[in-house]
């Protein structure tokens, strides 16, 4: 069975449900054992059916066509239900992460709904007092806030009880960005966009073939999560299992004891997770772990650090796990989710990225090997479902072989726009390119080589030091090889005007680290930093773990950090300012 664009995702993830009622879609991993427990055998996709259409049908009594439903949920079954139910009943699914007594999770919340004006919101149960409170308070005490209950009995509601003639021009998903570069931003994703982009997902990534079990973590609310992962799974018939991203977070074996459980052939993960396991996973661990039924592990979402997964694929082979599984991918939720990834069984190329390279058309920044001086950048494969173009931004001309500049996109997933901001949405949607429109300018830095794409940065967090291109996330990760007390934290780099930039990196640090031991650590870190890249980066702050603002996907938000740090916010424990910068700073915080 194909999936056909023309239709809605709703229609098509019935037609499948139908052909294989029998065949497990969803388990629910909660920690070693527990998943293969009577309790959580897994919903097959004609239960999975049922219950989200029974969801649809009661949702479409309430709710008119093509009105907004916050899915404020936690990863499992609940979320899973409601998001089909939306596509179903004609209904905008707005995924949305769960607060699980975060306040920042909540008030991000409450800007989304504040947004997208949505004629429901679900959440937990025990959250749904402190997403009320939080609503009122931001003037939107209208708005229903209700824990989703159980689907309950009964049978799969007829066509003609449910909302299927949507059309694929109709509105599906509202995919908030995650704020790590200013305030969420909600792409509209209609039925036909996100049908093609699972349909590369199949063809051009090589998901959903048959007998292939997806294994992930990743956030549903994310669009790596919701589309990458889950949707294309479900749309051509595969297994899902889910576990819970704190559960990662907190032990990172469970992933890896997940794919060995259900013998997954497809995962994926940012970068930061890769990290995570090398500190994390201990040899012993690893006892019963056997990886080698993987086919693609994919690092997406972020900028893909080559010495990491390097380091990833030698130290966990004991499992199993072969080198031709890795898979490198870009993406972007503007576009659904995917843009490119390398071939399934074939190794990211490597190129060197001129360390003085710029956005011009005269100087070329990638070099043919990884033997020159400079940054490893892997390949992202060859976009085949979007025509893509490397783009001065100021003079809007196409850029020759390896020269860095932004990355434009066009094709059939790219969507319309983002919700109630026509200016922005003609800005960044509709950009014109030798004349012609529908361009999306990603805001990604990218060079091409033989046809391969390379992403390097993004374009509005650059910091430009003496002519130098500087992005934060080598910045980040040159901070916690300076110094072991930062190793295994989180950082943000930014740049500030005095009124030339100047690089500033806010680090968490080991509480371990001793009060009379922070200025040693401070002065080797801005050494470390000014020697690596070879251009002032003395100012340094080091702050307590937890401080470092993260979104709920686990992005650094360098442009929250920045504010913050302007502002005097950051609560420091030591920090290490030139003169000039220390007098942006408000008096009582210089």
């Amino acid at each position: 069975m194909s999936v056909d664009p023309r239709r809605t995702v709703g229609a098509v993830f019935l037609e499948r449900a139908a052909a294989q009622p029998g065949q497990v879609a969803l388990t629910v991993y909660r920690g070693a054992g527990e998943a293969e427990s009577p309790g959580h055998p897994g919903l097959t996709y004609g239960e999975l059916a049922r219950r989200a259409g029974l969801r649809a049908e009661r949702l479409a009594e309430r709710l008119a066509p093509g009105e907004r439903v916050v899915i404020s949920l936690p990863t499992g079954t609940d979320f899973v239900e409601l998001y089909l139910a939306c596509l179903l009943a004609g209904l905008v699914a707005v995924p949305a992460p769960p607060l699980g007594g975060s306040a920042l999770a909540a008030e991000r919340v409450a800007v989304i709904v504040g947004d997208c004006a949505p004629g429901l919101v679900f959440t937990e149960a025990r959250d749904r007092a402190a997403m009320a409170e939080r609503l009122a308070a931001h003037g939107l005490a209208h708005v229903p806030v209700e824990e989703p209950g159980d689907a309950g009995p009964g049978d799969l509601p007829g066509p003609s009880r449910l909302r299927l003639d949507a059309g694929p021009g109709a509105l599906a998903v509202l995919q908030y960005s995650s704020g790590s570069t200013g305030s969420p931003k909600g792409a509209m994703l209609e039925h036909r966009n996100v049908l093609a982009n699972v349909l590369s997902l199949h063809d051009n990534a090589g998901h959903g073939r048959p007998g292939d079990t997806f294994g992930t973590w990743v956030p549903l609310h994310h669009d790596f999560g919701l589309f990458g992962q889950l949707t294309v799974a479900l749309l051509y018939g595969s297994h899902t299992v889910l576990m819970s991203p704190s559960e990662f977070v907190k032990r990172p074996v469970e992933w890896f004891r997940l794919m060995s459980r259900f013998r997954c052939t497809v995962t994926a993960a940012p970068n930061f997770a890769f990290g995570l396991c090398l500190r994390l996973i201990q040899d012993h661990h690893l006892d019963g772990v056997d990886l080698s039924g993987m086919q693609q592990f994919v690092n997406g979402s972020e900028p893909i650090h080559v010495p990491t997964v390097t380091a990833f694929a030698k130290r966990f082979a004991v499992t199993g796990l072969r080198p031709e599984a890795f898979t490198a991918g870009y993406g972007m939720a503007e576009s659904v989710v995917y843009v490119s990834s390398t071939p399934r069984g074939a190794a990211p190329s490597v190129f060197v990225a001129d360390p003085a390279g710029t956005m011009s058309a005269e100087r070329p920044a990638l070099n043919h090997s990884t033997g020159g001086e400079g940054k490893e950048i892997a390949g992202v494969g060859t976009p085949r479902a979007h025509a893509a173009r490397v783009v001065d931004p100021q003079t809007h001309q196409v850029l020759p072989d390896g020269a860095i500049g932004e990355l434009w996109l066009r094709g059939d997933s790219v969507g319309p726009g983002y919700w109630g901001r026509p200016e922005l949405s003609e800005e960044i949607f509709n950009a014109r390119l030798d004349g012609e429109p529908g361009w999306l300018r990603t805001g990604d830095l990218a060079a091409f080589r033989d046809g391969e794409l390379f992403i390097t940065g993004r374009l509005k967090e650059i910091v430009i030091v003496r002519g130098r291109n500087l992005f934060p996330h080598d910045l980040e990760q040159q901070a916690r090889q300076a110094h072991p007390a930062l190793a295994a934290f989180a950082g943000a780099a930014f740049g500030v005007s005095v009124p030339d930039e100047r690089v500033v990196v806010v680090h968490e640090v080991d509480p371990r680290t001793k009060a009379e031991d922070l200025p040693a650590v401070a002065l080797d870190v801005a050494r470390h930093l000014t020697e690596f890249f070879g251009v002032p980066a003395r100012n340094v702050v080091l702050v307590r773990r937890g401080t470092v603002r993260r979104t709920t996907s686990g992005k650094i938000q360098r442009r929250a950090m920045r504010d913050l740090f302007l502002a005097g916010g950051v609560p420091t424990l030591h920090s290490r300012l030139d003169p000039d910068v220390r007098r942006l700073l408000p008096v009582d915080a210089q």
